[in-house]
């Protein structure tokens, strides 16, 4: 609904489109009961009004607050006591979440061109540095999913590669230091009867649009 049905679900960090994408990976559909007993086995017990705990919620820019005033509503109904809290702009969010100072954050990480750019950073165990935004900023480990990472940047067999990523994508979706909700629309619009060629890659408008031409 925020989004108005331009997006696709995202259950991994890599994209959908993307030949490296493994769909079949745990899902967590919604499910209150379980929700809230996992919270009951936790040792986090509702109090006279109703909640567990608080928890602030931040997001970097207006496009992401939707999404951030969406959690909640959706938290309460487990007893999780929402703030959504607002960034002076996006350099004050940005130094937020690199300096660990937040519980928990709305974010869009590009993929960019190959997972080894867009991908590892978010989490290698050893880039989960302090101060570096699109960082491994949620400190996440798994010294299985570093080592999966590390082949996959190294193979050139394509089909090797595809296979690390799987594996990485489900031990990830596992572990669950991020949860996804949707892809980031685009838009190029452009007029199919004038332009030639119009940049419909991954990088969009961010190409550098030399082969892009008027037609007669």
């Amino acid at each position: 609904a925020i989004s108005q049905g331009t997006t696709k679900a995202a259950y991994t960090g890599i994209h959908p489109d993307s030949i490296f994408h493994e769909p079949n990976v745990e899902h967590y559909d919604l499910d209150l009961d379980k929700a809230n007993a996992i919270l009951d086995d936790a040792g986090y017990a509702r109090g006279s009004d109703g909640m567990r705990f608080p928890l602030n919620v931040d997001f970097g820019w207006p496009g992401a607050k939707p999404n951030a005033e969406y959690l909640k509503p959706q938290l309460k109904k487990i007893g999780i006591d929402v703030t959504v809290r607002t960034s002076a702009g996006f350099p004050a969010w940005a130094k937020t979440v690199s300096n660990w100072d937040f519980d928990i954050t709305t974010d869009v990480v590009f993929n960019w061109g190959d997972p080894v750019i867009g991908v590892h950073r978010t989490y290698l165990c050893d880039n989960a540095k302090k101060g570096v935004i699109w960082s491994n900023t949620q400190r996440y480990c798994n010294p299985e999913v570093d080592a999966l990472l590390d082949k996959a940047g190294q193979e050139n067999d394509q089909a090797k590669r595809i296979a690390y990523y799987s594996e990485a994508q489900k031990l990830i979706a596992q572990d669950v230091p991020i949860y996804f909700t949707e892809t980031l629309p685009y838009h190029t619009i452009y007029n199919h009867t004038k332009v030639g060629n119009p940049p419909n890659t991954i990088w969009g408008t961010c190409s550098p649009l030399d082969e892009v031409y008027l037609k007669n």
